[in-house]
């Protein structure tokens, strides 16, 4: 079987979505020993990881714009190359495709949280979902969660949606090595004992409140636990974030150490030496940070909205996103128990093992393999998910 794949958004290993196409990719070329794939990429990042690839054919494919390149420049390119299935692990497809598609669908925020964006934005997304929706041959969603938002909104026979759960990179582990421990500690100026958020404050050219940073702040402010410790704040201009926000809101800023952008292989390092992760976001498909953190042995405060609960089990301390004083009653429970920290850190990490990208990429290999044959649906449980 020949599957293309559309890797537009592996060049940008700074955001979400394109760490999980690059694991997911990756993990698919090492699992499958039996299907050829041809991969379209839109620049030269990473065409040099899988041009030595067995059963791979790199095709570099030049478009203006996004969209041009989804809908114009990829299908008339993969027409050539008699595809069996096309495959994009990002939410959209060519509408005119000459072959069977499937898409990969990402969270129902657009819809759940509309003030958070732009209204073109909005807009595009509402609308192309709907088709792109509608003409895909199948749909993947991150979690049962994301599935059945999906499907009430976009009116998706169940039938024609599957969950296939992400899942940390392998690096994301307990690291025992005291120096490369303190190596980090050295590298961000962290101090002995802090909280850790993983964030984005930004969505374009505006404030992003859904992964309710302010919240969090406000509830560490409010804490007893910030007399004796910082909260750290990792993402892109969260130094920009502070500064702005934190005279305006009258924070105590010596108790918040934002740090920017943390390149990948430095997060697992800050997992570990963090006392507890504290992620009450407002609204997950998935939650791969909770993952990350558990994974690493840090206890998580999550929220008990979207997939956080179903991907956290109980293994982590649930809290209303909404509130205030429940988030900060967490963060201070956390900081006085360390016997409840060292239980939430086993859990964690057990629960944290049910998610791992070998099992995402052999369920998402049997779905396309599924749909390419002439008659055939996937069917039975996705990955840790019912379809």
């Amino acid at each position: 079987m020949r599957i293309g794949v559309m890797l537009r958004e592996i060049g940008n290993q700074e955001d979400a979505p394109g760490i999980i196409v690059r694991n997911l990719v990756d993990h698919i070329l090492l699992e499958d020993r039996k299907n050829q794939y041809v991969l379209f990429f839109q620049a030269d990042a990473f065409i040099k990881n899988y041009r030595s690839r067995e059963r791979v054919e790199i095709v570099r494919v030049k478009a203006p714009t996004k969209f041009l390149w989804d809908q114009i420049a990829v299908p008339w390119v993969a027409r050539k190359k008699k595809l069996d299935l096309l495959f994009h692990p990002k939410h959209s497809i060519p509408l005119l495709a000459n072959t069977k598609t499937v898409m990969h669908l990402r969270g129902p925020e657009y819809w759940i949280h509309p003030k958070h964006y732009e209204l073109l934005d909005l807009a595009y997304q509402r609308v192309f979902l709907h088709l792109f929706s509608r003409r895909a041959t199948h749909l993947i969603a991150e979690s049962r969660y994301a599935r059945d938002e999906f499907r009430r909104r976009l009116s998706i026979p169940k039938h024609k949606i599957s969950v296939v759960y992400l899942a940390p990179n392998g690096r994301f582990a307990p690291i025992e090595d005291s120096r490369v421990l303190q190596s980090c500690a050295q590298k961000y100026s962290l101090p002995a004992r802090f909280a850790l958020t993983v964030t984005r404050v930004v969505q374009g050219k505006k404030f992003y409140p859904g992964k309710n940073i302010l919240k969090i702040v406000e509830a560490f402010a409010s804490s007893e636990a910030s007399k004796s410790m910082k909260l750290v704040i990792a993402g892109r201009r969260t130094r920009e974030f502070v500064e702005n926000f934190g005279a305006r809101h009258r924070w105590p800023t010596d108790s918040l150490l934002p740090l920017d952008f943390v390149p990948q292989e430095d997060l697992p390092a800050i997992y570990n030496l963090a006392e507890f992760f504290v992620f009450p976001s407002k609204n997950e498909s998935f939650g791969i940070p909770i993952v990350e953190a558990m994974a690493c042995g840090c206890p998580v405060i999550t929220s008990t909205t979207s997939a956080c609960p179903e991907v956290a089990g109980d293994a982590a301390q649930l809290v209303d996103p909404e509130s205030t004083a429940e988030i900060s009653a967490a963060i201070d429970r956390l900081a006085t128990d360390a016997g409840l920290r060292a239980s939430l850190a086993r859990l964690g990490i057990r629960q944290a093992g049910k998610f791992n990208w070998s099992d995402a990429a052999s369920e998402t290999i049997r779905i396309l393999e599924t749909l390419a044959a002439p008659t055939g649906l996937p069917g039975g449980e996705g990955a840790g998910g019912d379809t």
